[in-house]
């Protein structure tokens, strides 16, 4: 049963029910709260979109258990942190970054038109920051994904260059301190965009971490009507068993 195993795992990293709900925990020392979406279940909106909520679909758990455990450990656990400046950002190939992202992203690969990954280059390896992933023999420690510039017609932007992230994660034993923005800077470097503008799914993310790097919000996407068949998500508009909470499209916009 799914909630029984989502339970006995995330037990183990300081979840405990709400209650007698069966598809409700809290970590009290944490304030994070998880809600479980499952075949079966009762109609409910969408939960509060703010840090603390996360909502782990029955589909996602058994597709991408590994995923959720180490996101979810991320949360609840000292990572080491490995500043920015010890590393730097490269080209990698496409087969490089899907290797990463299908290992440490809740959504695995995806493409693009610029693969990048971040490395500990040979005079910093003395730091001991290691990964199983390498890219030249180089330790992997993030890979980033980002689409082809194009030209906006946005009122009041136009004939501005823009670029998007698509795909963004890190190793989840360690915290890369200004990764994001070293990941942009980079991308910047190969393609002379204005800005760039990124997705954050509000069913894992608030989308906090982006907006304290400088990033605005565009819009909000409303939530979306779903309902599981079989163990796996399909859309629906009527009889639909749960919302997703949206996705908020973010912009960041260069200095200069």
């Amino acid at each position: 049963m799914f909630q029984e195993d989502l339970n006995q795992n995330i037990h183990l990293l300081g979840f405990r029910r709400v209650g007698s709900t069966l598809d409700h925990w809290i970590h009290a020392d944490l304030g994070i709260e998880i809600f479980a979406n499952y075949v079966g279940m009762d109609a409910r909106l969408p939960t509060k979109n703010h840090s603390g909520t996360i909502e782990i679909w029955e589909d996602i758990w058994v597709a991408r258990y590994s995923q959720v455990m180490q996101f979810l450990t991320g949360l609840t656990k000292p990572l080491k942190s490995v500043f920015a400046r010890d590393t730097c950002i490269l080209p990698i190939s496409a087969e490089a970054a899907r290797n990463f992202l299908d290992a440490n992203h809740l959504m695995g690969f995806s493409k693009g038109a610029l693969y990048v990954g971040c490395v500990v280059p040979p005079h910093r390896q003395f730091r001991g920051i290691r990964s199983e992933f390498s890219w030249e023999g180089n330790p992997l420690v993030a890979v980033a994904v980002f689409g082809k510039p194009i030209v906006m017609k946005e009122a009041g932007m136009e004939g501005k260059l823009s670029g998007e992230l698509i795909k963004l994660a890190t190793l989840p034993s360690i915290r890369l301190v200004g990764g994001i923005t070293k990941f942009l800077d980079a991308y910047r470097a190969i393609h002379p965009v204005q800005n760039v503008m990124t997705y954050i799914d509000l069913d894992w993310n608030s989308g906090k971490g982006f907006l304290s790097l400088g990033f605005k919000v565009v819009e909000q996407t409303p939530p979306l009507l779903f309902k599981l068949v079989e163990g796996k998500r399909v859309s629906a508009s009527v009889d639909a068993e749960v919302w997703t909470k949206g996705n908020l499209k973010l912009r960041y916009y260069y200095a200069n």
